[in-house]
């Protein structure tokens, strides 16, 4: 398992300055091959570039990157309970890590054995003994600035007053940050967010439903229908704004939602514990305030953790998810058959 801890603490820990990649491995004795899931879409080739070469380049092992579900829980435990091990290190939030260790049930996870003493500078909370968190998203609104030239949307109150801001809408169709950015725009306090009063946010969402004209399903579509102007405004995962702002669309974000962290997990039962450990970051924010020294000011404006984004960023409540997921998923997909 050693070249597995290996990658995670090279991409968790100081894979987190944006092209800066600091590898903390030994070349491996022969060469072998890992395969990494990752979110995909945009995220993909960056972590490439930043990571996974100079991995493969300092170790010798070949990483494999396929792109998982928006929530991978499914996959991840298909993967385990079918024994088929297709993945040796996984891209996981911490609510899907809750919902994968549920000791009453069936724990999915592989323990990672790696040392606090590994994650200097590492934030508070993000290297637990199954999951290490190496980068920092949030779930926010962007929105076409060619649309709105003169009145902008400032907040979630915003993207639901159809009135002053017509436009093209998207939604993404997961319960999971759309909750609470129906709760903040129904005037809840971004503190008092949880416990999520589901039944308040599905009749926020009552009053915006006509006005949804994609329910988008991953990251790769809300980029190209931010860059396409498909839609004019959307909820959207912050890298995937900057995504379509790189690709040169007049794209604005809107920082005011949720933030939540993805980091890597290793499966239960896997037939290669003894190789892989690594960690990347793209347009998320780093887990490690540190490396703000080493990026760009123009980027880091444009990153959750920059200081003044993420005053108005609430943290997920990621136990509240993880118990609360299913019936609260139960709802909203009813909500949405009967639209």
């Amino acid at each position: 398992m050693q070249s597995r801890r290996q990658f995670i603490k090279t991409t968790g820990a100081a894979g987190l300055a944006l092209g800066f990649p600091m590898i903390w491995t030994q070349r491996a004795n022969a060469a072998d091959t890992l395969t990494v899931a990752d979110n995909g879409g945009a995220l993909g080739p960056v972590m490439r570039t930043a990571f996974y070469d100079p991995f493969e380049k300092e170790t010798g092992i070949r990483i494999v990157n396929v792109a998982h579900e928006s929530d991978p829980t499914t996959q991840f435990k298909l993967s385990v309970d079918s024994g088929s091990h297709i993945w040796d290190v996984a891209m996981v939030t911490p609510d899907n890590v809750l919902r994968l260790s549920d000791t009453k049930k069936k724990n999915y996870l592989a323990p990672l054995d790696i040392a606090s003493s590994d994650a200097k500078g590492i934030l508070p909370g993000m290297l637990t003994n199954n999951w290490f968190g190496f980068s920092i998203y949030g779930v926010v609104m962007a929105y076409r600035s060619d649309h709105f030239a003169k009145a902008t949307p400032t907040g979630w109150r915003d993207y639901w007053d159809t009135a002053k801001f017509p436009g093209r809408r998207g939604l993404y169709r997961s319960p999971i940050g759309l909750l609470e950015n129906a709760l903040l725009a129904d005037g809840v306090a971004p503190k008092d967010l949880y416990p999520i009063d589901v039944d308040r946010a599905l009749k926020s969402l009552d009053k915006i439903r006509k006005n949804i004209n994609v329910w988008w399903a991953n990251g790769a579509q809300n980029t190209q229908l931010l860059q396409s102007g498909e839609v004019d405004l959307s909820d959207t995962w912050n890298a995937r704004a900057l995504a379509a702002i790189t690709a040169g669309a007049p794209v604005k974000i809107v920082w005011e939602g949720t933030y939540n962290v993805d980091g890597w997990s290793i499966p239960a039962g896997t037939t290669k514990l003894k190789q892989a450990q690594y960690s990347s970051l793209i347009a998320n924010g780093p887990s490690n305030n540190d490396t703000y020294k080493l990026i760009d000011p123009k980027r880091a404006e444009l990153l959750p953790t920059y200081p003044k984004n993420l005053e108005r960023l609430q943290r997920r409540d990621n136990a509240w998810w993880g118990k609360n997921f299913d019936s609260a998923n139960e709802k909203f997909q009813e909500w949405l058959l009967n639209a």
